[in-house]
């Protein structure tokens, strides 16, 4: 089993909960994935720090941004969190208005935070994405670039399949062109599994590098899924059987 070359299979949430964490490392084992996205914000962040450090095979790490769940690290007094202290995803997951400046300030620096914890662990970060996609909204973009610029990181691109929506297919274009013609694109095109799939003899044959998207855990019943599409990751694994 072999991931072809101008694949990179990442897995997204390492360090979201134990049963991720030993399904990414479970993954790498097998060569399943060649990348992963660590959460920095969440209570399992030592234990996660832990395992990278203690399993060479977990190569391309990057920080997974995450501003939509759980609290963040910073003290954060913007009107962006619920009445416990943590991300309210229905705030965090708009569109419109554009933040104003002391916003954009306390959100860069949540964003610094994130991405500064896992350097202090010694952690050798690659790349930069975000939970649920939020580092491609209007007003979030330019705060990722940012980061990505400064910690020399590669970013994820906004997917680069259309929808059905060509009003999103054409923004998305649009962030894509921003991050490229920065030069802090992690790949040539960011798809599903699903996506990616249909056409994968044409997108192996090509020399450009496509990045598809995981979520490996073990679930209660000790079984390998993909948390989000149950069968994402079996029809993963059947495609690297064939390869």
């Amino acid at each position: 089993m072999r991931i072809p070359a101008n694949i990179i299979a990442n897995a997204d949430d390492l360090g979201y909960n134990s049963a991720v964490n030993k399904a990414i490392l479970y993954c790498y084992q097998q060569g399943y994935i060649n990348s992963a996205s660590l959460m920095t914000s969440t209570p399992y962040f030592a234990e996660t720090v832990s395992m990278v450090h203690d399993n060479p095979v977990m190569s391309n790490i990057g920080i997974h941004v995450n501003l939509a769940e759980g609290p963040p690290l910073t003290d954060f007094k913007e009107n962006y969190l619920d009445a416990a202290g943590n991300w309210d995803i229905r705030k965090t997951n708009k569109l419109f208005p554009p933040l104003d400046m002391a916003s954009k300030n306390a959100f860069s620096k949540e964003i610094n935070a994130q991405i500064e914890r896992a350097f202090e662990a010694n952690i050798s970060v690659v790349h930069l994405d975000s939970h649920l996609h939020l580092h491609t909204l209007p007003c979030f973009y330019k705060l990722f670039l940012a980061a990505a610029r400064q910690y020399k990181l590669k970013i994820r691109l906004a997917q680069t399949y259309n929808e059905g929506s060509y009003l999103k297919f054409y923004y998305r274009k649009y962030i894509n062109y921003i991050f490229r013609k920065n030069g802090v694109n992690y790949s040539d095109h960011f798809e599903t599994v699903d996506r990616f799939l249909p056409g994968k003899n044409k997108a192996v044959s090509k020399s450009t590098t496509t990045e598809v998207m995981l979520h490996p855990w073990f679930d209660t019943n000790d079984i390998l899924a993909d948390h989000y599409e149950p069968d994402t990751l079996a029809k993963w694994i059947d495609f690297l059987n064939n390869q």
